[in-house]
This record gives structure tokens, sequence and C-alpha cells, in this order.
């Protein structure tokens, strides 16, 4: 969709590790917390497997916060280079993770919702896909970022957001992220191809429970089986690794024999010759999918029979600018002329754009359009 947006793992690495510099620098953090956080900031995608959060809702045995925590500490190399830098660097770092790091404030700077993390790549992905609404001010963010200590904060320990100095800056990024939602990470396009290697990558984990995946993914067929995997054979998992068993089980060839499974084996093709699925809009409430779900089924099995489900989804994707994880890692604001202190979350809510608004869509193959639309302008026109 944007033909120069590019995201790698490194680039976006080290822009987290280069912004969790400039915030430990103007909080003037201890060395030892400092080095911490630079290096967690370095190192916090790194238990991410191939095409990140959308691997995950496949093979869900452990999320890659769990793989972070297991690689910093098991992966040889890795321990022994941490080793150096700081005794027991790599269980430090495991804690960043799992949430235990001691003080909250720097867990909070590595993984919250106004973090290191996505103060680099909203940046980055709005100037890679040249998009104008990812713009904030980075400069007056870290300008506000402040402990607790310095405020009559809940927990002196903790990290606030003065108000004062930042808010108009906080609510850019708040916006930012809401619109890079909705444009970029969430674009019909997008949402297609995703929804289209979720299919696949469903179907080739349905084979492998049964013993009948093709060759070119043993790892993953072993996730998918619920084999224990250790951390050097998940590193082996790459997008590179993922799409060239994708391309074999499409086209054989060289990359060895193609898929014999019928579903995988078109899916795999589509995938590979961007034959991708089609969308349609069906507004902004969720609850659209529960009634229009039982007639779209009905097109799809009569058209696919029992391999319809493999060939189209209901998506309700969220434009989310702002929501906590858990209350412990969320955000306070204080200084507020109206509230004193109140959690970032509360102040978003406040906001025009505060409620996370939904794009329902009826993704499917493009073959099921024609047979869909009648029936979505059916349910579209009752519901006006």
């Amino acid at each position: 969709v944007y033909a120069g947006a590019e995201h790698s793992r490194f680039g976006h690495a080290l822009g987290a590790y280069h912004v969790a510099t400039r915030v430990a620098s103007s909080l003037e953090l201890s060395d030892r917390v400092a080095r911490h956080v630079k290096i967690a900031a370095l190192l916090h995608d790194i238990g991410h497997g191939p095409f990140s959060h959308t691997w995950e809702q496949v093979f869900s045995g452990a999320d890659h916060e769990d793989w972070g925590s297991r690689i910093v500490t098991e992966d040889e190399q890795l321990v022994s280079v941490l080793s150096e830098i700081e005794p027991d660097l790599p269980k430090t770092l495991s804690q960043f993770w799992d949430k235990t790091y001691s003080p909250a404030m720097a867990r909070k700077l590595v993984s919250s919702q106004l973090d290191v993390d996505r103060l680099d790549y909203l940046l980055r992905d709005g100037h890679y896909s040249g998009v104008g609404y990812a713009t904030y001010d980075l400069d007056w963010i870290i300008h506000a970022l402040q402990t607790g200590s310095v405020h009559s904060a809940p927990d002196p320990t903790d990290l606030v957001i003065d108000y004062r100095r930042g808010m108009y800056a906080v609510e850019q990024y708040l916006f930012a992220r809401s619109y890079m939602y909705a444009q970029v990470y969430h674009h019909k396009t997008v949402r297609a191809a995703e929804w289209m290697f979720l299919k696949l990558m469903h179907r080739f984990a349905d084979l492998a429970r049964k013993g009948q995946e093709p060759p070119h993914l043993p790892t993953a067929a072993d996730m998918a089986r619920g084999v224990e995997v250790g951390t050097s054979r998940y590193l082996g998992l790459d997008d590179w690794v993922v799409m060239s068993a994708i391309e074999a089980w499409a086209r054989g060839g060289e990359l060895g024999h193609q898929s014999t499974d019928p579903v995988l084996h078109d899916l795999a093709s589509r995938f590979v010759d961007r034959r991708l699925f089609k969308t349609i809009d069906l507004g902004d409430d969720p609850r659209v999918i529960d009634e229009i779900r039982e007639p779209v089924d009905a097109i799809a099995r009569k058209h696919f029979g029992e391999l319809a489900p493999s060939y189209y989804h209901l998506d309700a994707a969220r434009q989310v600018g702002y929501e906590a994880e858990d209350d412990a890692e969320e955000l306070h604001v204080v200084g507020h002329p109206r509230y004193g202190t109140v959690t970032l979350g509360r102040l978003w809510d406040d906001l025009p754009l505060g409620r996370p608004v939904a794009t329902v869509r009826l993704v499917c193959a493009p073959e099921l359009i024609p047979q869909f639309a009648p029936i979505v302008e059916k349910y579209m026109h009752s519901r006006r």
C-alpha cells in the first residue's frame, strides 16, 4: 500500500535505543538504571516471531515478551555479551518483560502506552509511509516526562507527565497514534493481506496438529502441536524463512514440492501472486458482526463448502489512541488545572477521538464479493 514504507527490527531497535538515551538523560537516571533502560529498549522486540503480532495469533503458546525473557537468559552468545557489561544483567533484563523490574518508571519507559518503542515507531512509520498525520513534538514529550518525586504524585518513583509542560504534545502523540491505526496499520488492503496470512498459517497449523503438514517449517509445526521449542530453533524463524516456505507451497520448483493440500496451496498462491482478498465496509458498529454472520457464512459455504472459514472473515479493527494494558502500567498526568493528578487514559477519554472507533469490514476472497454485496446492502439499508 505504502511503497516506501520500510520497518526493519534493526532500524527500529536503534531508534528505540536512541529515544531511551535521550529520556534517560532528561530524567537524570542513575547510571545503573539508565543502562538497564537503554539496553532493554535496544532488545525490547527481540522476542518477536515472523510477521510480528500476527504470528502470535496462530502460534499462541508464548507471546513475544515471554520469548524475549527467554532469549536474553538462554541464548549463549547474548548472555555472554550482556554478562560482560554487568554481572546478572540477563536476569535483570528479563524483569522488564515479566514486569517485576524496579523502579516501575524505568519499566514504563520501555513498555507502556507512552514508551520509547511507540515514540520511535510512530515517527518512523509516518516518515517512511509518507503520511503527514504521524507527526508530534518528541522534544516536548521528553521535556514533559518526569519522575513522581518532582510532584506530589501517588508514587514518587513512578513515571508521570507534567501537564503544563507537554500536554499538547502528548495529545498530538495520541491523535497521531489513532490516525496511524486508521489509515496505515488498519488500511483495508493491509488487513486483507494480514487475514490472508492468518488463514494460511491457521491452515498449516491445523495440518500440523494432524501430522499432515508440508515441509519447510518444522519448528512452526512443532509449535502448533504444542511441542517445546528451544530458543535456538525459535530464532531460526524469520520473515524470509516463512516467505520461502509459502512460496514453496504455492509453486514448488527449486524450492521443493508444492503443497498437496488444496486450501494451503490456493491461499499460498494467492498470497505470493498478490491476488489479495477484498473488503466490504460495514460501518463502525462491531455488533454488525453477530447480526450478519449467519447469512454470510451460508453464502460462503455454498461456494466453498466446509472450507469456507478459510475464505472470509468479519473483521473489527479498533483505532486505539491510548489503552492501558493493566492498572499497574497506567500513566499519570500531574498538574492538571481541573483534575490535579489523573490517569492519561482518563484524559484521552475526554478528547474527541478518546473512545476507540471500530472499522468493521467483511474480508473475503474476490469471487464472493458479488454474492455478498446484496446481503450487505440489504443489511446496511435496514440499519439506515
